[in-house]
């Protein structure tokens, strides 16, 4: 005979299931945009560090070699180093996406 103060089962809210499924879909994309993003990673590496290298050697190039009132010195040594600074976000996009969620970690 059940006893009439026994506990009842705990039934699943709507706000805890949708909750959990959208923490699951975020993550799937998460999957997703990471794998993606690191196949493409060597070849967005080769060609950020040869883009701005080459954009900072012709810097200098222009510095020391070309004359003084047209000399894209400035433009060319920023876009080298735009380069590099995008290749950091994209690792530090790459350490992101690639870590677990907090709530699973155990």
């Amino acid at each position: 005979m059940p006893t009439p103060h026994a506990p009842a089962e705990r039934e699943p809210s709507a706000t805890s299931v949708t909750s959990h499924t959208l923490r699951l879909v975020l993550n799937a994309l998460k999957m997703v945009a990471f794998a993606a993003l690191r196949l493409a990673a060597p070849f967005v590496r080769i060609l950020l560090t040869v883009l701005g290298f080459l954009s900072i050697l012709i810097a200098l190039f222009y510095r020391l070699v070309s004359a003084p009132p047209r000399s894209p010195f400035w433009l060319l040594f920023g876009f080298g180093l735009a380069c590099g600074f995008v290749l950091l976000l994209y690792e530090k996009l790459l350490l992101f996406l690639s870590q677990e969620p907090a709530a699973n970690r155990h």
